[in-house]
């Protein structure tokens, strides 16, 4: 087997060199066949991991060593796939490792490089988001596949500016550790109003949920985190082949205070305001025609008048690690 790591160092650059020193002690200890190649661009991630697929195809592991952005990245490049990737977190978020792996490992990545001759291959689901403007246009530019969660409205917002403070202050640990937090506040002073359609298939396919609704944030999950941290659906598995909604409504400040702290820790439910579905499939779209919806998948940017989405179960062949 050979193991392919895609190191995204502007991720973070400590991290990184660690992780880099710890593959190559592996490499010399195990005598194992190591390729290490540092991403040095958006984009480029996937490039090198549909490239490591088609030269080496089931003999290969591809390793995801970044934040959400590489996963999504080298997620897509796989799906379908016969070469199975993994993921070794070094980013902000980490979020989709958190539904994953074991705090300590997702926390201390370079731990899981001791147990990597220790896997089990497994399909993962895919949230399949295709995306069209208000004429009903299909828009490829901004179709794609989310490993983890994608989310709209308030969220959404958070994590633009999220990113924009950590790509300003890339040196300040302090807003790297706290950016997600930071930028809700800075949202929460700015408001937020979304206007949208729904139309939700439900679990077995039998009945459907839809309406017209003001929105605060809207998630389509098949992880548990994100945000840094946020659960918005702690029922959610990678490979139940059901991903699930929810949809908070629109509520005044002094509501949507207290209600952060119970998103955050997974204990939403049960709030009037909060709605959650299990689904297979589903459109979102925006109320106002020449509006758009801004949304992300797995901390992507995109924007899109209508969203339809469907879990594709067992899309994407992925290495666990006995740790």
């Amino acid at each position: 087997m050979r193991y392919v790591f895609l190191l995204n160092y502007f991720a973070d650059k400590k991290k990184a060199l660690e992780l880099e020193c710890a593959i190559r002690e592996f490499e010399a200890a195990k005598g194992a066949k190591v390729e290490i190649h540092r991403t040095e661009y958006p984009g480029h991630a996937g490039e090198l991991a549909a490239a490591s697929a088609a030269k080496y195809q089931s003999d290969a592991i591809i390793f995801a060593c970044g934040g959400d952005g590489t996963v999504h990245e080298v997620a897509n490049a796989l799906a379908f796939g016969q070469t199975p990737m993994s993921v070794l977190p070094m980013g902000t978020g980490n979020d989709f490792a958190r539904s994953i792996l074991p705090e300590t490992y997702y926390r201390h990545p370079s731990k899981i490089i001791a147990a990597i001759e220790n896997f089990e291959l497994c399909h993962l689901d895919l949230i399949r988001v295709d995306c069209y403007d208000d004429d009903s246009v299909f828009l490829p530019e901004a179709s794609r596949y989310s490993v983890n969660i994608t989310s709209f409205g308030l969220d959404t917002m958070v994590n633009a500016c999220a990113k924009e403070m950590i790509r300003k202050t890339n040196r300040n640990g302090f807003i790297r550790k706290n950016a997600y937090t930071l930028a809700i506040l800075k949202c929460f002073i700015k408001g937020w109003r979304f206007n949208m359609n729904y139309s939700l298939e439900l679990q077995h396919g039998k009945e459907k949920a839809e309406g017209k609704i003001q929105y605060c944030l809207a998630c389509i999950c098949n992880g548990q985190y994100y945000g840094g941290g946020f659960r918005p659906s702690p029922a959610s598995k990678p490979d139940d082949g059901i991903i699930e909604v929810c949809i908070v409504e629109d509520l005044p400040r002094r509501q949507a205070i207290p209600l952060v702290n119970r998103y955050k820790k997974g204990q939403h439910f049960g709030h009037p305001k909060v709605m959650y579905y299990p689904v297979t499939s589903g459109i979102f779209s925006s109320a106002d025609r020449g509006s758009r919806i801004h949304g992300n998948y797995d901390g992507e940017d995109f924007y899109a008048h209508q969203v339809r989405f469907e879990v594709i179960p067992g899309a994407l062949p992925f290495a666990f690690f006995s740790i």
